[in-house]
């Protein structure tokens, strides 16, 4: 029976943690690379509703986008919700390894899968990393199309409900757009510096919205929650690379939903 280790070995071949950006924790996150896997559960946040699903089916390890430990506990009461969850996942045995901005980084990885969900073409890197390593990818657009249109194709390409549009003309022309994964509002000056029309990124902030329009760059904020591709991919991968390597562990994705903002019509 193959082991956490045996796992995180496949999953660094793709998804290296040593190009993860500075100060991101990723890799291990609780448990034992020692403990035996006979089922994986793939998600997007590990929070309280998510643990309480892979106990109920029985999972090893779970492998998240999002770190289960962004910072470091100061003490284990568990009074606190969050420490409650750790003692539930270790009185279950359940392992946690996140793979975070080195999905975002990798050849093979989160923002490739997000330049294939947005039908980009003459694909490249764009900004890049204190290590020379792009953190996100741009293109070209299918074909040329106006900010307010291109606002609902991203819209319809990444199946969301709504997206909020950042832009000083609904009618200016959109041909190249640039993205990052996630929170990357603070890289929209770079967008403007590599010259494309238009930039996607999540939870920009009100007053940079007005600088962005200020300076006649389009962007559009689909929220964070889209990621949420990560825990679909990452499973595909899982079982093409575990049927290669003739393994009887089983896959699953969550089914919870954690995105922590209902949108309102």
């Amino acid at each position: 029976m193959m082991k956490v280790k045996d796992i995180i070995t496949i999953l660094n071949k793709a998804f290296p943690e040593d190009i993860a950006s500075k100060n991101d924790p990723v890799g291990l996150q609780l448990g034992s690379i020692n403990n035996t896997v006979s089922k994986i559960m793939t998600t997007l946040d590990v929070r309280p509703e998510v643990v309480d699903e892979a106990v109920k089916n029985k999972v090893d390890l779970i492998i998240s986008h999002h770190p289960l430990m962004f910072f470091p506990a100061k003490n284990l009461d568990f009074a606190n919700p969050q420490n409650a969850m750790y003692a539930k996942l270790i009185a279950n045995g359940i392992t946690v390894y996140s793979i975070h901005t080195n999905s975002d980084k990798a050849l093979h990885g989160s923002s490739e899968w997000q330049a294939h969900q947005l039908e980009l073409h003459d694909i490249q890197p764009f900004c890049l990393d204190d290590d020379s390593i792009s953190i996100g990818r741009k293109g070209k657009l299918p074909e040329p199309m106006t900010a307010y249109k291109f606002a609902y194709y991203v819209k319809q390409k990444m199946n969301i409900k709504m997206v909020r549009l950042i832009t000083a003309n609904n009618e200016k022309l959109i041909n190249s757009v640039a993205f990052i994964c996630g929170d990357g509002g603070k890289y929209w000056r770079q967008a403007l510096i590599e010259g494309v029309d238009a930039f996607i990124t999540s939870d920009i902030y009100y007053h940079v919205g007005h600088d962005i329009i200020s300076s006649g760059l389009t962007v559009v904020d689909p929220g964070h929650y889209t990621e949420e591709l990560f825990k679909y991919k990452i499973a595909e991968q899982l079982k093409t690379w575990l049927a290669n390597a003739d393994s009887s562990i089983s896959i699953m994705v969550s089914k919870t939903n954690t995105n922590p903002f209902q949108d309102l019509f």
